[in-house]
């Protein structure tokens, strides 16, 4: 059966999909150009049956027109109240200072810790032991060269 004469008696003369990319094509199923098309055709882009919209140029002639009153049903305005959600935005940016300023005092506190905890006394003690024994033997080492 031919493509054009199925599109014609669906009723419907345009229909429209989105791919994965975000390009919309919209097709005009009473064209001329359809009539000739076997039902397992591919319709091309080039074929001007087809229209390719871009999503920025989509949803442009979609607000165009809701304003013009050709769309039933839409509102391109907000409920929401803009003042609630800018108050709400500030407390949120307060609230993530105070937390910054939290997480930086906790940081300066662990670096503490670990410094401190990093060496016990004992260890304190051997490491200075260690440092004169590496002086006694430097000193006799060079009390050596010098007598020779």
């Amino acid at each position: 059966m031919v493509l054009g004469n199925m599109m014609a008696e669906s009723g419907q003369q345009y229909v429209a999909l989105k791919d994965e990319a975000g390009t919309w094509r919209v097709l005009n199923t009473w064209h001329e150009d359809l009539k000739s098309m076997n039902a397992d055709d591919d319709i091309p882009d080039e074929s001007p049956a087809v229209t390719v919209l871009s999503e920025g140029q989509f949803i442009a002639l979609v607000k165009e027109a809701g304003s013009q009153g050709v769309l039933e049903n839409v509102n391109f305005t907000s409920d929401v109240d803009t003042a609630e959600l800018e108050h709400q935005i500030e407390s949120k940016d307060i609230e993530i200072d105070r937390l910054r300023a939290e997480l930086d005092k906790t940081n300066g506190e662990k670096q503490k810790i670990e410094r401190v905890a990093s060496h016990s006394e004992e260890f304190e003690l051997k490491e200075k032991a260690m440092d004169n024994i590496l002086k006694l033997v430097s000193m006799q080492d060079m009390t050596k060269l010098s007598r020779d």
